[in-house]
């Protein structure tokens, strides 16, 4: 039974508050040329942040940063209650290609995408792309978030132990 109902306002309301603590601890560890959890393409940089109340892991920052031919930038904010999500934000900016018959053609690309989690366990979420609500709601990819919590909480706990 462990956070299992969501409404949009409670979700909002929660991730509001969340962003107005100001007892938050902060840790960030940056990676140079890492590769992309999700496709196995190559980063230049990635960036991991956490934020915790009172020893609870609540916020999870990870970007993900292309500087070669395809500039590239995609941060992905995981709110977390009792180490389940939320809700997640991810953001894209790049630079698209675009393939016509008189060559290439670079055209800048911007998604904000937001997932209202109203039911982890059964993947009960509401999905916005660019402000709108997508009518067919595809489910996440849960394995996907889970396996990135925890490579950060991996990650985090490795430094910590290699600082002591």
């Amino acid at each position: 039974m462990l956070y299992s109902q969501n409404s949009e306002f409670k979700i909002n309301k929660e991730y509001q508050r969340i962003e107005n603590l100001k007892t938050l601890m902060i840790d960030s560890l940056t990676h140079k040329k890492g590769v992309d959890f999700n496709n196995g393409s190559y980063v230049d940089e990635k960036k991991y942040k956490i934020f915790k109340n009172k020893k609870k892991l609540v916020k999870i920052e990870y970007e993900e940063i292309v500087n070669g031919s395809r500039k590239w930038n995609e941060k992905t904010t995981i709110y977390l209650k009792n180490d389940i999500p939320f809700y997640i934000t991810k953001n894209i900016n790049g630079i698209m290609i675009l393939y016509t018959d008189k060559g290439e053609k670079s055209k800048p690309y911007k998604r904000t995408e937001e997932i209202y989690v109203y039911e982890w366990n059964n993947e009960k979420i509401k999905r916005v792309y660019n402000g709108y609500e997508e009518k067919n709601q595809m489910k996440i990819c849960k394995i996907c978030y889970e396996k990135l919590i925890e490579e950060v909480k991996l990650r985090f706990y490795s430094k910590n132990n290699t600082n002591n």
